[in-house]
C-alpha cells in the first residue's frame, strides 16, 4: 500500500465517548476526535460543515492547559447519524520545515 500521508497519524480509540480526556470544541460544537496528525485532525460531529470553510478549534485538556488552533474543513461524509469531518492545519501553520516520519 503506497501512504501519501506526510506525517504519521495516530488513531484515537475512546469507545464511542464524546471526550477521552480532552474536550474538542469544532466551531463551536463538542465533537469526538477519530485521529490527528501534525497537519490536521479528523472528527466525528453531530453537524456537518461546509467544505473550504476556516473553523476554529478549542483543545482543553482535563486541568492542564488548553489548544487554540485554526483549520481548514477538507472532508465531510456522513457516518450514520454522525458526520466524519477532517481537518487540514497546514494552511493556518507553517510545517514544512519538519521533516516526514
Amino acid at each position: 500500500m503506497n501512504d501519501k500521508r506526510r506525517y504519521q497519524r495516530y488513531a484515537v480509540d475512546n469507545k464511542g465517548n464524546i471526550t477521552s480526556g480532552a474536550e474538542i470544541i469544532v466551531g463551536g460544537g463538542l465533537v469526538r476526535l477519530v485521529d490527528f496528525s501534525l497537519s490536521g485532525l479528523c472528527v466525528l460531529s453531530k453537524l456537518p460543515f461546509s467544505l473550504d470553510k476556516a473553523v476554529s478549534i478549542s483543545v482543553e485538556f482535563e486541568n492542564r492547559g488548553e489548544i487554540d488552533l485554526i483549520g481548514k474543513i477538507t472532508r465531510v461524509e456522513q457516518e450514520g447519524d454522525m458526520w466524519l469531518i477532517a481537518i487540514d492545519l497546514t494552511e493556518a501553520y507553517k510545517l514544512d520545515t519538519l521533516k516526514k516520519v
